[in-house]
């Protein structure tokens, strides 16, 4: 259990490790995807460069010196499976294993707390071309073995891990409507039995690390859950049944199994009748409390573009992180809340001189706000990402409190003005007692 509060940034594997075929890495659907992606423009050369990053895996003392240059206090990163599996299963890659022991060692070097994700979305191809991916209930028993590998040779020096980010898009975007990778168009159908197969994975691999690793190791997991907030059109109860009925579909789809009862919410078990599969009871009492604080996702990743339409029930969304956080303390009640993932996205063209601060200041007062008046625990915060990375099919935009010139051959980093004000805030209330020092004295009137 963290003493004080964590501030911190983060990143996927995917987006910044680059090195996507050396030293004995596999390739991941992400790889297949951009590829095919590609190769299907009409002019290829104006399609981004994905398979550099920010050259992450070649630059581990940059990321490390501008993480030490932030003041933060944990680094969330991901560990790519290709990268320590390359075809999914053994054989093991001993050269991914020193890429990541040698990060996790600079980082424990800087005081820097890692809070590491086992899966961000870039599956090894080999698991997809044998078993069609998370549709095939094996590949539970394969991430539980991944999940082993990495318990045994990082535990010792990670104290939080999120085994799934984003089981939403995952099981959503990848399988149901092919927005993201792998790329599937299978309909509602199979996203739900993606999603089943994913809750099972992820309490399998709590069970294996509470059971096997937690005593020596004295970490904590749970899983990355991203989610919208809505609000009525009107103040009618239809309405106001409405958005809750579409927070269960997005957020509660998979925090009720784990926070509450095993089990799906009532809503969508009613409104999807038979094309939402059923746990057993087994299931339901393997699948409850298996996370050991709420790890949630708000901003950029999913709001607005990739909750789908049909989950909003004609309602209006909106960006007040405040009201989720006290929505989900209430509905929930969990022990405590890490805000894993926080941000926007900002022009391409931009470089050092960015407004992202200006969210970041926002975003504080709220989530402050909702500590002090709302009686929300939050222990911790992460802005997304450290660094300019790539975005998925968005490319190269802006995201990150470090501008990297993409262009260059070192792939420098550069601290924007989001970076030096983050860092600011960090420095002002770096002390549990000072927490809410930045807030009273420059924000009072907002607090």
């Amino acid at each position: 259990m963290a003493t004080s509060f964590l501030w911190g940034a983060g990143s996927a594997a995917y987006q910044v490790e680059g090195a996507w075929n050396r030293d004995g890495k596999g390739p991941s659907v992400l790889d297949t995807l951009m590829q095919r992606s590609a190769a299907s423009v009409r002019n290829p050369a104006e399609w981004p460069s994905w398979d550099s990053g920010s050259s992450s895996y070649d630059h581990v003392e940059r990321d490390l010196d501008g993480l030490s240059a932030l003041a933060v206090s944990h680094y969330r990163f991901s560990l790519a499976w290709a990268r320590l599996l390359p075809n999914g299963t053994a054989p093991v890659n001993l050269a991914g294993l020193r890429y990541y022991a040698r990060l996790l060692s600079g980082l424990r070097q800087r005081g820097i707390e890692p809070v590491v994700t086992l899966y961000h979305w870039d599956l090894p191809q080999t698991l997809q071309d044998l078993y069609g991916g998370w549709e095939n209930p094996v590949l539970v028993e394969l991430f539980l073995d991944y999940a082993q590998l990495c318990f045994q040779h990082f535990g010792r020096h990670v104290r939080y891990w999120l085994t799934i980010d984003n089981p939403y898009l995952v099981a959503w975007h990848g399988y149901a409507t092919g927005r993201l990778a792998r790329g599937l168009r299978g309909g509602r159908r199979l996203g739900y039995k993606v999603a089943h197969n994913l809750l099972k994975a992820h309490a399998k691999v709590w069970h294996l690390y509470n059971d096997n690793f937690r005593p020596a190791q004295k970490g904590q997991v749970s899983i990355a859950l991203s989610s919208h907030w809505i609000k009525p059109q009107n103040m009618t109860e239809k309405n106001i049944k409405s958005c809750q009925k579409s927070l269960d579909f997005v957020l509660g789809w998979f925090a009720k199994p784990i926070f509450t009862d095993g089990d799906y919410p009532q809503s969508m078990k009613s409104y999807l009748s038979l094309t939402l599969p059923e746990f057993t009871d087994a299931e339901k009492n393997l699948i409850r409390g298996t996370a050991d604080f709420f790890a949630l996702s708000f901003g950029a990743t999913l709001s607005f573009t990739r909750v789908d339409p049909d989950m909003l029930f004609q309602q209006q969304q909106t960006l007040n992180l405040r009201q989720l956080l006290y929505w989900i303390s209430r509905e929930y009640n969990p022990s405590q809340i890490f805000i894993v993932e926080n941000s926007w996205y900002v022009s391409g063209s931009t470089k050092t001189d960015d407004a992202t601060y200006i969210e970041i200041s926002y975003v504080f007062v709220v989530y402050s706000s909702a500590i002090r008046y709302d009686g929300v625990t939050v222990m911790g915060y992460t802005v997304w990402s450290l660094m300019d990375g790539f975005e998925w099919f968005r490319g190269y935009v802006r995201r990150g409190l470090f501008y990297v010139d993409f262009q260059s051959q070192d792939k420098k980093m550069i601290m924007k003005s989001s970076g030096l004000f983050y860092r600011k805030v960090i420095q002002d209330n770096e002390s549990h007692q000072n927490r809410w020092k930045w807030c009273s004295e420059t924000q009072a009137s907002l607090c």
